[in-house]
């Protein structure tokens, strides 16, 4: 397995408000990107402390203690967002910041990907010459193409597009979403934030992908095709090659 991390500022932002993070335990790598909300400061603070605290949660605690890697990951991802609830709750400077995460566990026992996420960062997996977006964003545009109440088409141009509807550290009670893969060798596991997914099409993500066979390469240039496409939030692309 190699994996490599890009993220940049972009061309409007001022700050860098992504962020991530891995670990490796025993026979499992995780991984973790986060993409804050929350003023100024608050969505730098929230992404940095869910990143910080779901390592932690990994790292200090047993797997064999959890039901299942998906039981033991969905609760990591609620201890950080206990955490950073609590923050946003007792520091003035930090209510109501949030954010969201796509985090990924590499179960190399039973060869599977074990996919966790709140909000609209995104995981892929390139397998056999296919890219498939193997999470679901959770916002509004979705809930309302789902309900039949707009088309997939009037989504494109949907003026609330990027209203999510879940968040880490928004409130006490967290509802992540999972699902688990088969692992092949030869796949490409990538965990991006929107500010690669607004800029960048699914066909030319699958493209960059299918072009290189380096993990540096896959995330620079996925995230330079963002920039030159407008740069228009913070970009953070993990890619991993199994």
């Amino acid at each position: 397995m190699k994996f490599s991390t890009v993220s940049n500022i972009g061309k409007v932002r001022s700050k860098n408000q992504d962020y991530f993070g891995n670990t490796k335990i025993d026979d499992y790598d995780f991984f973790i990107v986060a993409d804050g909300m929350g003023g100024y400061k608050g969505g730098e603070i929230a992404s940095k402390l869910a990143t910080k605290y779901f390592v932690d949660f990994i790292e200090n605690n047993k797997i064999l203690d959890f039901a299942s890697i998906v039981d033991f990951q969905e609760t990591a991802l609620k201890f950080a967002n206990k955490k950073v609830y609590e923050c946003s709750q007792t520091e003035q400077e930090y209510a109501n910041m949030g954010t969201t995460v796509v985090c990924v566990c590499l179960d190399y026992k039973n060869m599977t990907y074990h996919v966790t996420h709140i909000g609209d960062s995104r995981a892929y997996i390139y397998t056999e010459g296919n890219l498939q977006q193997i999470t679901r964003d959770h916002s509004l545009v979705n809930d309302l193409v789902d309900s039949g109440s707009i088309t997939k088409s009037e989504a494109e141009h949907f003026v609330n597009k990027n209203t999510i509807t879940r968040a880490v550290g928004v409130s006490e009670t967290l509802k992540p979403e999972s699902r688990s893969f088969d692992m092949h060798d030869g796949d490409i596991v990538l965990l991006v934030t929107d500010g690669l997914t607004n800029e960048v099409t699914d066909e030319e993500i699958e493209s960059i992908v299918a072009q290189n066979d380096n993990a540096d390469d896959i995330s620079a240039n996925l995230v330079d095709l963002a920039i030159k496409k407008g740069g228009h939030d913070n970009i953070t692309v993990t890619t991993i090659l199994i």
